[in-house]
């Protein structure tokens, strides 16, 4: 395999979990790339594009976050979908794509982003960043040494272990598809949140608070399952509801009669209740899932 193309899933790990969205990622890549291939000389092409794509990233994620002040309600980032997409470069990175770590990634700075993903992440050295970002290592121990503290401060807890996690969330199924309000109410935290972001398309202009508030915006959404095949996938008129993982955490995809993904709504999971859910319902940040 050619070099580009080896770093090519570093690079794309790097951007998107700066960026938060798919086709942003691509493009600093891609213009990472267009940078090299008008640099002959370059003598370490992964370092090279490495930095490149890192400021660039930068760039791009102060430009969008002054657009995104303007977006109609909440702002989440793009769903990275395990089973559909793979940027976790080994297991111990993928929960740094869970909705939830990336929400709380959104509370830094670029800066303070780059220095803990690269290093935190990725495993660069205060040396190697420095040289990232244009900064002394000492400039980028202190970034880090902020970031961890805004991170420590809302990271979500993600226990109990994953077969547990995914049994829960079978659970909020058969609840929801039986409309037992109750058994939904008593799988939520007192003070659960359901964030959805629907850019005007859909979704709610403010997060829902509470159990029962959510338990009856979930029944609400789901209704009364007719059917299950034997895949586990469960019909409802036009609507079919798959287990999947977004970040190693449990999600549900939800697809229309034509196989096209119409939400994923991404789960955070404490103490054998849930959490918080990261509803995505805008058709714009779906695409990468579609046929």
């Amino acid at each position: 395999m050619d070099v580009m193309e080896e770093l090519r899933p570093l690079l794309l790990s790097i951007a998107y979990r700066m960026l938060g969205t798919f086709g942003d990622a691509e493009d600093v890549v891609q213009e990472a790339y267009l940078r090299l291939h008008r640099e002959p000389e370059v003598t370490s092409p992964k370092s090279f594009l490495t930095t490149v794509t890192t400021r660039l990233a930068i760039d791009q994620l102060r430009s969008a976050r002054r657009r995104r002040e303007q977006y109609f309600g909440p702002w989440l980032p793009e769903p990275a979908v395990d089973e559909y997409v793979d940027l976790a470069d080994r297991a111990a990175l993928s929960d740094s794509l869970s909705t939830a770590f990336l929400v709380v990634l959104e509370r830094l700075s670029p800066d303070q982003r780059a220095v803990f993903l690269l290093g935190d992440v990725f495993g660069y050295s205060y040396d190697d960043l420095a040289a990232i970002l244009g900064k002394t290592p000492a400039n980028c121990r202190q970034l880090a040494v902020r970031a961890r503290r805004r991170i420590a401060d809302n990271r979500p807890r993600f226990d109990p272990s994953p077969r547990e996690r995914d049994e829960l969330l079978r659970r909020f199924v058969a609840a929801a598809e039986d409309g037992d309000l109750e058994a939904l109410v008593a799988l939520l935290t007192p003070d659960a949140t359901f964030t959805g972001d629907g850019g005007g398309k859909g979704g709610f202009p403010r997060p829902i608070h509470g159990a029962l508030n959510i338990a009856r915006l979930v029944i609400g959404s789901f209704g009364k399952f007719t059917a299950a095949d034997s895949a586990g996938l469960r019909e409802l008129g036009r609507l079919t509801v798959e287990v999947v993982h977004v970040g190693g955490l449990p999600a549900l995809r939800m697809l229309d009669r034509t196989d096209r993904t119409i939400a994923i709504w991404s789960f955070t999971i404490a103490d054998s209740q849930v959490s918080t859910i990261h509803g995505v319902v805008n058709p714009d940040k779906l695409t990468h899932l579609q046929p």
